[in-house]
C-alpha cells in the first residue's frame, strides 16, 4: 500500500509538472491567440486601448499577462527545484514577489515525484535547535519517594530536532544535514514514533510544531541569522566565547546559503542564512558551569534538573521542546522522568500536574483550599514576619497547578445538587444517585429506579438519565445554594475518558471492593482521599485512612485521619452506623439522604468514609460483609477496600477501569501517586506552619548591613561601622544637623543619633539613586521595577523579539544578587522540565546582557550582566531595583525617626511612592515559575512588608495628630491589597476614623473587614485585628437588619 501510494504520488506530480511546464503555455496561447491576432490586425496605439470604451480586449490582455507571469514563476521555481535535486546543491533563489509561493508548490511537486510523502509541507519560516537525544535512566532523584521507572522503547541514539512552525523534512535535511535529498533518512528514523501530541509521522501526515525528530548521527546544530547579528555576537551567544568567531567563520565558509551566496566576509551576514555551529574542541569538555551549586542543606533534596514541557504551553520562552511520549503500556503517573548528568541540558524529574496526572477535580479542590488557607496565613501574619511557604519542588507543583484549566462545571453541579435541599424545594422524591458523567460543558446524572430530579435538571436519553448544562440557571440564587446542605457529599470522581469524568456516589454503593493492578488501586484510593479532603461538596465528611501512608492528612487535618489498623476503623464505622440508625428512628427519617433533603437535623447525617489500602483478614472480611448487607445510602457510611476475592470495581494493568453498571468506556482510572500526594500535601501543609521573623537582608552592598529582609533596622545595625568612620569627634556636634529643631529640648537618644550616622555612612548614594530612578531621561544603569507590573528600563537595546521573556530574565537576576549558575537558571527559568541545551541558556542571558547594556562602574565596555568567561555565575550588577530602594528608604526612615530627624516622614513617603500596584502583577503567561522557590516568594512576602511600613507611618502620623498623612499611608497600602487579604490597612483606617471622631466611617471599615472575611462576629478575626476593633467598638459595629 505504501509503495502504491508513492508511485501514485510520483505519477501525479510528474503529470502536474508536465501540465504546468508544457500544457499551461499551450492552453494560454490557444485562449489568447484570437485576442492577440485581433489587436495586431487593428494596430491600435496604447493610448487608444486605454481611452476608448473597452470591448473586453483590454481585460483579456491583462488576464493573459497575469497568467503568463504566474506560469513564469512556477516554471522557474520547478526548474530550480529539479536542478537542486539533481545536483544536490542549492541554486540561486529569486527573492521577488510570488516566487516564495512558487518555490513551495515546486518543492511539493518535486518531493512527490521523488516519493517523499511528508517531506514537503510548507517552506520553513523558523529554524529549531538540534538537541542531543535524552538518555533514559532508572535512577530516582534523591529527595523524592521511589516510584516505578518509566519503560521506554529502545530507540536509535542520536541528536533530536524540534520542529518549528512551517518546517518540512526537505528543509530540515537541507539545513541540518546539508543535503535536502537526505530527508528520507530522517523519515525512516521517525516513521511511526509517537509524538508529544499523540500523533505519528506517516506518509500522509504533516509535521506538527513541537515534534521531536531523531536525526542521523552526523546532523549538525545550526542557527538562523537574524537582523543585526554578527559573527562575534553569535559566537558569544551559542559558543560561549566571542573569540571563537573565527571558528564559526571557517565552519561556514564553504557552505552555500539560500540565494547561492556564501560566507566570504566575516563582517557581512544576511538575515535568513543558516550557519552550522562548529564542533567543540576534542580536548574540551561539554559546556557546563565552571562551578557547581552548593550542596543542599540537611534534610532537603538537591534541586532537580529540568524535565519536559507540554507543546504550546511554553508561551514565548525560547528553546523549549517536549519529550517524546513513552510507548505502551502507559507508565504510572508521577513516575520518575529520565535523569541525566548534572549538565544544565539534561532532563530532571517532571514536577508538573500533567506529568503527575493529577485529576482536575482534585486540582480544583487543592487550589480552592490553598486560596482560603493562604489568605488566612496573611491575615494572621504578625508584624515583621514572613509566612511559611512550601519547599522548591512542591512550590513548582503549586505553580504548575495554578496554570491548569479550572473545571467550572463541577461548581455548577455542586450548586445545582445543593439547591435540592433548599427549604423551598420540599416534597420532592428522594433520588438514588448512581453516577455522573461530567464534561466541560454539561453533566449527565444517572439515577437508580424510577426516581427523578427537578429543575434545573432535565430528562435526557434513557430513563433515569438527567442532564445539566453549565449555563443552566439555578432555581435559587447561587449565594443561597452555597449555604444549603450537599445531599450527596461522597460524590467523587474515579475515571476519565478524554474530556469526560466519571463520578460515583460512594455512600450509595456502601462497601465498594476494588481489585486489579495493586499500585493503581492504591493510587485510586489516594485520589479519592484527596478529593474528599479538598472538595467543597464533601465538606465536613470524615475520611478514615488505613494503609495509605502518613502524608495525605496534611491536605486537610480536620477531615483526614490515619488509623493504625482496619479493626480500629471498623469499630468506629460500626459505632457511627449505630448512632445514625438511632437518629433515623428518633427523627422518623428513612435515610441520611432524605434527612439532608428535608433539612431535618442536617448535622446528624455527616458521612464517614473508610479507605483501606490493603487486603482485609477473613474476620475483617466478614465484618465488611455485614456492612455491605445494609441498605445503601441509609447509614451515611462508605467503605472502599482492596479485595482480591470479591470485587465490584477492577483496574487493569493498562489503567482501564471496569464497573458493572458503567459500560460506555473505555474509562481510565484516576490516580494520585505517592509522589504527587506528598507534594500536594506539602503545598497545603505549609499553610499551617507558623510564620517566622524577617531575617537579615541578603546582599553584599554596604546598605544591606544592619538591615533585615523587610528593610527594617536590624539588631546589629550599628555593627557595620566604627566610631572612627563617622566624621566628627563629638557626637553632640552632629545633633544640630540630625535632630528636628522642635525636638531639641527633648531628650535625644545619643545611640539613635549614632546609628543614623552609621546608616548615612552605609548608604551615601541613596538620594542620588532615588533621583535617578524618577528621572525620565534614558537611564545610565538598568532599572528594574517589581512593585507593580514588572518593567525594565536599561541603556541597552530593547529586544524586538520576546521582550517580556528577557524582562523576566533581568528581573530574575535582580532578585538573585549573589548570581546563579547555568544549571540553576535552567531549572528556574524552564520549570516544566524540558531538556534545555547550554546554548539556549546562554542565549537567554546574552539577550538580557544586550538589553542591560554596558557602563558598569563608568566603564563603557563593561556589561552590567556578567558572563561565564569572567565570572562563575550570571549576575546583574550596578542596577537599581525599586524593592531595594524601598528597603533603603525604610531603613533610613526608621533611623531618622528614632533620632528625631525632620526628614523621617519624607523617607517613608518616598518609599510608599514607589508602589504602582499589586507586587509582581500581570506576569507573563507561563513565566515566573521561579517565584515559587521558597526563597523567592516575593509576591507573597513583599506585600506584607510594605503594609508593615505603611503601618509604621500611620503610627508616626497619629502620634503627631496628622490624620491626613496617616490616611494617605493606609490608602497607599490598600492599592497593593486589592483582594483585601490583609487586615492591617482596614484596622489602620478604623484608627484614623476614631482619631477624627468619625464613628460612621469607623463602623463602615469594621463592616468591610468582617464582610471581607465572611465573619458575623468580631471574635472570629485574627487576634491583633480583634484587639483593635474591640478597643474602638466594644459593642461591635452596628449592622443593618436584613
Amino acid at each position: 500500500m505504501r509503495i502504491f501510494f508513492r508511485v501514485t504520488s510520483a505519477i501525479a506530480a510528474a503529470a502536474a509538472m508536465a501540465a504546468i511546464l508544457v500544457g499551461l503555455p499551450i492552453a494560454l496561447w490557444m485562449l489568447t491567440e484570437p485576442v492577440v491576432a485581433h489587436v495586431l490586425a487593428a494596430d491600435p496605439s496604447l493610448a487608444d486601448l486605454l481611452l476608448r470604451p473597452d470591448d473586453g480586449t483590454l481585460l483579456m490582455g491583462f488576464l493573459a499577462l497575469v497568467a503568463a507571469c504566474a506560469w513564469l514563476v512556477l516554471a522557474v521555481s520547478i526548474i530550480g527545484e529539479l536542478a537542486t535535486a539533481i545536483t544536490h546543491r542549492p541554486v540561486p533563489r529569486i527573492n521577488l514577489p510570488g516566487f516564495r509561493l512558487g518555490r513551495s508548490i515546486a518543492a511539493a511537486l518535486v518531493a512527490a515525484l521523488l516519493g517523499s510523502g511528508t517531506a514537503i509541507a510548507a517552506p520553513s519560516a523558523a529554524l529549531a535547535t538540534v538537541a542531543p537525544h535524552p538518555v533514559a535512566s532508572d535512577h530516582v532523584p534523591t529527595g523524592l519517594p521511589a516510584v516505578a521507572p518509566v519503560t521506554v522503547d529502545s530507540q536509535p541514539s542520536g541528536p533530536e530536532y524540534v520542529v518549528a512552525p512551517r518546517d518540512t523534512l526537505w528543509r530540515i535535511a537541507e539545513t541540518a544535514l546539508g543535503d535536502p535529498l537526505r530527508w528520507r533518512e530522517i523519515y525512516d528514523l521517525n516513521v511511526g514514533r509517537v509524538q508529544p501530541d499523540g500523533n505519528r509521522l506517516s506518509e500522509a501526515s504533516l509535521l506538527g510544531v513541537g515534534w521531536r525528530l531523531l536525526m542521523p548521527a552526523d546532523a549538525r546544530e545550526v542557527v538562523r541569522v537574524e537582523p543585526d547579528d554578527t559573527l562575534t555576537g553569535l559566537a558569544a551567544e551559542h559558543l560561549g566565547d566571542p573569540a571563537r568567531a573565527h571558528e564559526l567563520f571557517e565552519a561556514n565558509a564553504t557552505l552555500r546559503q539560500p540565494g547561492g551566496e556564501a560566507l566570504t566576509d566575516p563582517d557581512l551576514l544576511r538575515p535568513g542564512w543558516a550557519l552550522a555551529l562548529p564542533e567543540p574542541p576534542a580536548h574540551a569538555a561539554p559546556p557546563s558551569p565552571p562551578t557547581t551549586p552548593p550542596p543542599p542543606a540537611a534534610g532537603t533534596s538537591a534541586p532537580p534538573l529540568p524535565a519536559s514541557v507540554t507543546p504550546g504551553a511554553n508561551g514565548d520562552r525560547p528553546g523549549t521542546a517536549p519529550t517524546a511520549s513513552p510507548s505502551t503500556p502507559p507508565p504510572m503517573p508521577g513516575s520518575a522522568a529520565p535523569v541525566g548528568s548534572d549538565d544544565a541540558s539534561e532532563a530532571g524529574p517532571e514536577l508538573t500536574i500533567a506529568a503527575m496526572a493529577v485529576s482536575s477535580l482534585v486540582l480544583g479542590g487543592v487550589l480552592a483550599a490553598l486560596a482560603v488557607r493562604r489568605r488566612r496565613q496573611l491575615r494572621h501574619r504578625p508584624f515583621r514576619h514572613r509566612i511559611a511557604v512550601p519547599a522548591d519542588e512542591s512550590g513548582r507543583v503549586e505553580w504548575s497547578a495554578a496554570r491548569a484549566e479550572p473545571t467550572t462545571t463541577t461548581h455548577h453541579l455542586d450548586l445545582a445538587l445543593r439547591s435540592l435541599t433548599h427549604p423551598e424545594r420540599e416534597g420532592m422524591t428522594v433520588p438514588a444517585l448512581r453516577s455522573v458523567r461530567l464534561t466541560s460543558t454539561d453533566a449527565l446524572v444517572t439515577l437508580l429506579g424510577s426516581t427523578s430530579l427537578p429543575a434545573p435538571f432535565v430528562a435526557v436519553g434513557a430513563p433515569g438519565e438527567w442532564g445539566l448544562d453549565a449555563d443552566d440557571p439555578l432555581p435559587v440564587p447561587a449565594e443561597e445554594a452555597k449555604g444549603c446542605c450537599a445531599p450527596f457529599p461522597t460524590l467523587v470522581s474515579v475515571a476519565t475518558d478524554d474530556d469526560r469524568t466519571l463520578m460515583i456516589d460512594l455512600e450509595q454503593r456502601g462497601v465498594l471492593r476494588i481489585n486489579g493492578h495493586r499500585g493503581r488501586c492504591v493510587a485510586l484510593l489516594r485520589h479519592i482521599a484527596a478529593e474528599l479532603a479538598t472538595s467543597r461538596t464533601a465538606e465536613d465528611t470524615e475520611v478514615l485512612l488505613v494503609g495509605l501512608g502518613e502524608e495525605l492528612p496534611a491536605l486537610n487535618p480536620e477531615q483526614l485521619r490515619v488509623l493504625p489498623d482496619l479493626d480500629t476503623a471498623l469499630i468506629e464505622m460500626e459505632h457511627h452506623i449505630a448512632s445514625t440508625r438511632a437518629a433515623l428512628e428518633r427523627l422518623e427519617v428513612a435515610s441520611a439522604v432524605e434527612g439532608r433533603l428535608r433539612n431535618v437535623a442536617a448535622d446528624s447525617w455527616l458521612p464517614t468514609v473508610l479507605l483501606v489500602g490493603h487486603e482485609p483478614t477473613e474476620q475483617d472480611r466478614r465484618r465488611l460483609e455485614a456492612l455491605a448487607d445494609a441498605e445503601p445510602g441509609v447509614a451515611a457510611v462508605a467503605v472502599v477496600v482492596l479485595d482480591t476475592l470479591n470485587s465490584e470495581l477492577r483496574i487493569g494493568d493498562d489503567g482501564l477501569l471496569e464497573l458493572p453498571d458503567v459500560n460506555d468506556g473505555p474509562w481510565q482510572a484516576v490516580q494520585l501517586t505517592e509522589n504527587a500526594g506528598t507534594h500536594l500535601a506539602a503545598v497545603l501543609g505549609a499553610t499551617t506552619d507558623p510564620p517566622v521573623p524577617a531575617g537579615p537582608a541578603a546582599g553584599t552592598e554596604s546598605w544591606a548591613v544592619g538591615m533585615d529582609e523587610d528593610g527594617s533596622l536590624g539588631p546589629e545595625a550599628a555593627a557595620g561601622a566604627h566610631d572612627d568612620e563617622i566624621e566628627g569627634d563629638d557626637e553632640d556636634d552632629a545633633l544640630p544637623e540630625l535632630v528636628d529643631p522642635h525636638r531639641r529640648e527633648q531628650q535625644v537618644d545619643a545611640e539613635a543619633v549614632r546609628r543614623l550616622a552609621i546608616v548615612d555612612h552605609q548608604d551615601p548614594r541613596l538620594d542620588d539613586d532615588l533621583a535617578a530612578w524618577h528621572n525620565t531621561e534614558p537611564p545610565a544603569v538598568p532599572m528594574i521595577a517589581i512593585l507593580g507590573e514588572p518593567t525594565v528600563r536599561a541603556p541597552g537595546t530593547v529586544p524586538r523579539a520576546r521582550p517580556s521573556w528577557f524582562a523576566e530574565v533581568l528581573v530574575y537576576l535582580s532578585l538573585h544578587p549573589a548570581g546563579v549558575t547555568a544549571a540553576k537558571a535552567a531549572t528556574d527559568l524552564w520549570p516544566d522540565g524540558h531538556r534545555i541545551s547550554p546554548a539556549t541558556v546562554r542565549h537567554a542571558f546574552y539577550g538580557a546582557r544586550r538589553w542591560a547594556g554596558r557602563g558598569l562602574g563608568g566603564n563603557p565596555d563593561t556589561p552590567f550582566v556578567s558572563d561565564m568567561q569572567n565570572d562563575s555565575t550570571y549576575r546583574l550588577r550596578g542596577h537599581l531595583l525599586d524593592w531595594d530602594l524601598f528597603r533603603r528608604l525604610r531603613k533610613r526612615g526608621q533611623a531618622r525617626h528614632e533620632a528625631g530627624h525632620p526628614d523621617a516622614v519624607a523617607d517613608y513617603e518616598a518609599a510608599l511612592g514607589l508602589i504602582r500596584g499589586p507586587v509582581l502583577a500581570a506576569l507573563r503567561p507561563g513565566g515566573y515559575a521561579w517565584l515559587n522557590n521558597h526563597d523567592q516568594r516575593h509576591d507573597l512576602q513583599i506585600p506584607g512588608f510594605i503594609i508593615d511600613t505603611a503601618h509604621e507611618l500611620v503610627d508616626i502620623a497619629l502620634a503627631t495628630g496628622d490624620t491626613g498623612l496617616a490616611r494617605r499611608a493606609a490608602e497607599q497600602a490598600r492599592t497593593l491589597d486589592i483582594d483585601v487579604a490583609f487586615d492591617r490597612p482596614l484596622t489602620d483606617l478604623m484608627r484614623i476614623a476614631h482619631a477624627e471622631d468619625n464613628r460612621s466611617e469607623l463602623e463602615l471599615y469594621a463592616a468591610v473587614l468582617l464582610d471581607a472575611r465572611g465573619f458575623d462576629v468580631p471574635e472570629e478575626l485574627a487576634p491583633d485585628s480583634f484587639a483593635v476593633l474591640n478597643e474602638l467598638l466594644p459593642a461591635g459595629p452596628r449592622r443593618p437588619r436584613p
